[in-house]
């Protein structure tokens, strides 16, 4: 009925449907049939769909028209292999006829606009658009000019920053001078100029040595006022630069503060997590500790990663048991939906731990749940089945099948599939 008034969407729901139905009683060539028929609905709903892009792309709405010929496209693909064959050359054609003249008509000039204005974080945003749109499996020749159209942005760009750069370390700014002339490199790298790219790192380089010592400073006060995270960050950038400027004995010096700042900063986190874990706000500590895990590995420090996640671990316990108590009690006052969800919130805190064994007991307590639910269930179906409202017992088994599945109870599960089978043969007599 959906079908034969065009409204596939509708259709291929209740198609969906028969296939699993007909799936689940073992009836193997009714689901073939139906599957067929729901091809037919999904192939049906592409075409449709890909109508309306045909008008948006006469409409000039192209950003648009992609969008409805790509969904067209998907669901295509989804309706099998006899309507690829028969739709899928003209949905494609179509798609890349759309996307050229987007590129074409809307994004170079934008981008050609941009880079005029010397707008370059604008221009470089078009060209990657355009790149994602023409890729060079569909047009190689294309696809490198704008690659190299690209590089070429980039050079400008960087060209622009390391002027500025020079400026600064003339006017004797060397720390802000050496953040600029890292920034050149950056850029430069992203272009196709060796040359430049190899001249840009000889300037960041003699500007990083002459001055290494100042950064070294301001990283050292950073550490006496307690700011480790800045700290940190300060030495971690410098490192980067120290790599850049391929100089290894500042590498060596800056990993080594580097590494003492992520300690400082690690300890500090952890401080706070200890205070919460006092004050029995278990989540909170978890998150705490957790994070100051996280930056004890950049740290390098293998004893500080151990102790803090010896900490993260039973802050994660102490949570799980008070969520776990909650499921307790509300499976003592028989709210057995309200206990599951208890339960499966404490296997999914527990989970974040290596420990077997605690997950293995918060995962017991969780299936016990859904079989307390499924028996729950179970007899409401049978309620529903004995007034004669099929349709309900049949959606009741459906759920205490699902449930006995979770809680991998076998037993109940083949008990519960033939009751709902049975259901459903009185649906369909």
């Amino acid at each position: 009925k959906m079908f034969k008034q065009k409204q596939y969407a509708d259709a291929i729901k209740y198609y969906i449907e028969s296939v699993k139905l007909m799936k689940s009683v073992g009836n193997i060539k009714m689901a073939e049939k139906y599957r067929k028929e729901l091809d037919t609905a999904i192939g049906k709903q592409a075409e449709q769909l890909n109508k309306k892009g045909d008008q948006a792309l006469k409409e000039k709405k192209y950003e648009q028209a992609i969008k409805i010929y790509e969904n067209a496209w998907n669901m295509l693909k989804k309706a099998g292999e006899k309507w690829i064959k028969k739709k899928g050359s003209e949905f494609q054609k179509e798609l890349l006829k759309s996307k050229r003249l987007y590129v074409d008509e809307i994004l170079k000039p934008a981008a050609e606009s941009a880079v005029k204005d010397q707008n370059w974080e604008e221009a470089v945003k078009k060209y990657k658009e355009i790149l994602k749109l023409i890729p060079i499996s569909l047009d190689e020749k294309k696809n490198k000019k704008l690659v190299h159209d690209l590089a070429t942005v980039y050079e400008r760009w960087a060209d622009e920053i390391n002027t500025q750069g020079d400026a600064l370390y003339k006017a004797k700014n060397y720390e802000k001078a050496i953040e600029t002339y890292s920034e050149a490199v950056r850029l430069i790298d992203l272009s196709d100029n060796e040359k430049k790219k190899k001249n840009y790192k000889t300037e960041l380089k003699k500007a990083f040595q002459e001055h290494a010592q100042e950064v070294n400073n301001i990283g050292d006060r950073l550490r006496k006022e307690k700011n480790f995270a800045q700290a940190a960050e300060l030495y971690a950038q410098s490192v980067k630069i120290a790599k850049e400027a391929e100089d290894q004995k500042l590498i060596d010096r800056f990993s080594k503060e580097m590494f003492k700042a992520y300690a400082e900063y690690a300890k500090e986190i952890n401080k706070q997590g200890d205070q919460l874990f006092k004050d029995k706000k278990w989540e909170e500590a978890a998150d705490l500790y957790e994070k100051s895990v996280q930056v004890a590995r950049d740290s390098n420090d293998s004893k500080l990663i151990k102790n803090f996640t010896k900490e993260y671990e039973k802050a994660l316990e102490k949570w799980a048991r008070g969520v776990n108590a909650a499921g307790d009690t509300a499976m003592k006052e028989k709210r057995y939906d309200e206990a599951m969800k208890y339960y499966q919130e404490s296997v999914s805190i527990i989970s974040r731990t290596e420990n077997k064994s605690l997950i293995k007991n918060f995962t017991n307590e969780y299936h016990k749940a859904c079989v307390k639910l499924a028996d729950e269930i179970n007899k409401s179906g049978d309620d529903a089945y004995k007034a004669g409202d099929y349709e309900n017992a049949f959606k009741l088994y459906e759920k205490s099948v699902k449930l006995a599945e979770i809680a991998q109870d076998e037993g109940r599960m083949k008990k519960y599939i033939k009751e709902r089978n049975k259901a459903l043969q009185r649906l369909e007599s």
